[in-house]
């Protein structure tokens, strides 16, 4: 992709200048990023590995020529130049979400999109829990807890108005804060983009309810939504009257998320996230009793939140009804590098997602997480499984409510060290498709760009 700059002094000495190929928007955000602009090497914007070629116009002569990337070096997807010769972000986008951490699904999410996000834009983010680790960009733990009441809505609205000044966008990565953050856009001259995650993006039906004004409210703020499940949209879309959803599948972090070379495989089924009814574990404990005899050594893994106290008895309860309680292992919440160890040593990966009590699945990071550390994936139909998992290439998809089909599924990759083999090949290169780099050259930039020039 060519990129054209607004007037500007190349470090060859020579001025040159040209209209911005983003038009109108980019010159104006031109005129805007000037003053805070500083050298790419400064803001740490220059990324060699990915350098491209500038073509500039030369204003004294008119002659158009290409700049080598010995001289400039840049992503090319990533900035625009200022005024004087210097680099800075072709927009500024402020996010809300709960937390930056990766020990949650939001955080995990919002953690990586922000940091994919900042390749190509500069950043702030406003979030309700203090970070534990520092970023390259502001973060701001200024928002209540997530809810909808109206209190919780002025606060999220007077810290958007506040911290956002000069945003071309304001993103809410995470559903009950976007009441206040879409009045904050409408307030700043802001575009104004939200999530939809899965059940928090289907409005109350109840009148009465905070959460059923408040989505309204965001409903009519929002210039675009995004969302990694076309299910999640349909449902959103039978409550409320809204225009486009650009679809954005969850990518991973291939650099936490990868196989360990002195990693070999164990018998066990592995699931991960809040131990809750509409992550199913119940469904893999009924396809353990299925195969407990089949399959001697076999164990079932659940790591992840366990506040659930009740269902966790239910799961403890039926396990031992079965048969099976010695052999189903509920960890709690573990590591990063417990949890990376866990995905390279299991034999294969259960979700068996189902809608419960009005709840249902987004787009479960933990797809590609599987998949990048060479695990087979098993998961119901219904909820972006159908993008990210093939059915028999990098995992199986089964329906919901089935013991008996997870149960098969199973039984399929235990038998057939082939299948094993040839399954891990292709999830691995389903995870590589899907770093987050990538998520965001293909599918967050032009969403960001196509929004802004709205």
């Amino acid at each position: 992709m060519e990129y054209y700059f607004s007037t500007l002094r190349c470090c060859e000495g020579a001025c040159v200048s040209s209209i911005g190929s983003h038009g109108r928007n980019g010159r104006a955000l031109l005129r805007r990023r000037a003053a805070k602009g500083g050298r790419a090497e400064e803001k740490g914007l220059s990324h060699p590995s990915e350098a491209g070629s500038v073509r500039i116009v030369d204003g004294r002569f008119g002659a158009s020529r290409s700049l080598s990337a010995s001289l400039f070096t840049f992503d090319a997807a990533s900035v625009m130049m200022g005024a004087e010769g210097f680099f800075s972000p072709f927009m500024k986008i402020g996010f809300l979400t709960t937390s930056m951490s990766g020990q949650d699904g939001w955080g995990r999410y919002s953690k990586s999109l922000v940091e994919a996000a900042s390749r190509f834009a500069e950043v702030e983010v406003l979030t309700a829990e203090k970070p534990a680790e520092d970023f390259p960009f502001p973060v701001h733990p200024v928002l209540p807890a997530p809810g909808y009441r109206p209190l919780a809505q002025l606060r999220v609205f007077l810290a958007a108005k506040r911290f956002f000044h000069g945003c071309d966008l304001i993103h809410s990565l995470v559903e009950p804060y976007a009441p206040g953050a879409g009045l904050a856009s409408r307030f700043l001259g802001a575009k104004f983009l939200m999530t939809l995650h899965g059940t928090y993006s289907v409005p109350s039906r109840s009148l009465l309810s905070f959460a059923h004004w408040g989505m309204k409210i965001a409903y009519r703020c929002v210039d675009m939504t995004t969302t990694g499940s076309l299910q999640t949209e349909q449902k959103a879309r039978e409550r409320m009257t809204f225009g486009e959803c650009r679809f954005i599948p969850n990518g991973v972090d291939a650099v936490v998320f990868r196989v360990l070379p002195d990693a070999s495989r164990e018998e066990f089924i592995l699931t991960t996230g809040a131990v809750k009814s509409r992550k199913g574990a119940d469904i893999v404990v009924e396809a353990m009793g299925l195969l407990k005899d089949e399959f001697p050594q076999l164990k079932y893994v659940i790591a992840g939140d366990t506040s659930a106290t009740a269902f966790v008895e239910k799961l403890r309860s039926r396990a031992q009804q079965l048969g099976v309680d010695q052999r189903v292992d509920i960890r709690g919440i573990v590591t990063d590098a417990e949890l990376v160890r866990l995905y390279n040593t299991c034999r294969v990966f259960v979700l068996a997602a189902r809608e419960s009590g009005g709840h249902f699945e987004g787009f479960p990071m933990v797809f590609f997480e599987a998949n990048a550390c060479g695990a087979p994936v098993i998961t119901t139909r219904g909820f972006g499984s159908e993008y990210a998992i093939q059915d028999g290439e990098n995992g199986f998809l089964v329906q919901m409510e089935s013991p008996a089909e997870v149960a098969e599924a199973v039984r399929r990759i235990l038998r057939d060290s082939g299948l094993q083999s040839s399954m891990k090949e292709r999830a691995l290169a389903a995870a590589a498709a899907h770093t987050w780099p990538a998520i965001a050259e293909n599918f967050l930039l032009p969403m960001y760009r196509d929004t802004v020039a709205r």
